[in-house]
């Protein structure tokens, strides 16, 4: 069996399959995604398709990006929604 995703979970919520002790039980034993996928943005550079990437290395499983990485990457989406180009 495959992981659902957010989208599919809430799918499933709205039509009243699932309750929210379903979806955190499901979350805990890993059958379902944590986050949303966001929008993908890209530039062009002449040759093709340029995506920009963040992430944050040293960042393993056992630890959490801190409120300073949280709101960077916000500011990085904001710059990224303002300047790229919206993937269809």
């Amino acid at each position: 069996m495959g992981r659902l995703t957010i989208e599919e979970v809430d799918n499933l919520t709205k039509s009243g399959v699932l309750d929210k002790k379903a979806v955190e039980e499901l979350q805990t034993k890993g059958l379902v995604g944590t986050r949303k996928r966001g929008i993908k943005y890209y530039f062009e550079n002449g040759k093709g398709k340029v995506y920009p990437q963040l992430y944050f290395q040293g960042l393993g499983k056992k630890t959490k990006p801190s409120d300073k990485m949280a709101t960077f990457r916000v500011e990085f989406n904001k710059l990224l929604s303002k300047h790229g180009i919206k993937e269809q």
